[in-house]
């Protein structure tokens, strides 16, 4: 039992809403151009551990994304389908 296991004994998991993949990625492509355009300095640095942070938190989305059942619809287009919503194929 490690410390992270305390913390979710007594507090329980903490509930939060992860944010649009589209808005991560875009800020993402925003960091990379402000930090390709600086000159060695502190703040380059600074953007440098915030786009992996935003980096960070787009693979945990992506993989939450992938945990979802993929399906073709009625139309036979691919879809997501999240695992609580996931009935098995729709036939018109």
């Amino acid at each position: 039992m490690g410390f992270g296991d305390l913390i979710k004994a007594l507090w329980g998991t903490p509930e939060w809403e992860l944010p649009n993949e589209e808005d991560i990625s875009a800020l993402i492509v925003e960091l990379d151009e402000k930090i390709k355009a600086m000159p060695k300095c502190p703040e380059k640095t600074k953007l440098i551990y915030m786009q992996a942070n935003q980096m960070q938190i787009l693979r945990i989305i992506l993989a939450k994304k992938k945990k979802s059942k993929i399906r073709p619809d009625a139309e036979g287009r691919w879809v997501w389908i999240p695992d609580e919503e996931y009935e098995g194929r729709k036939y018109k």
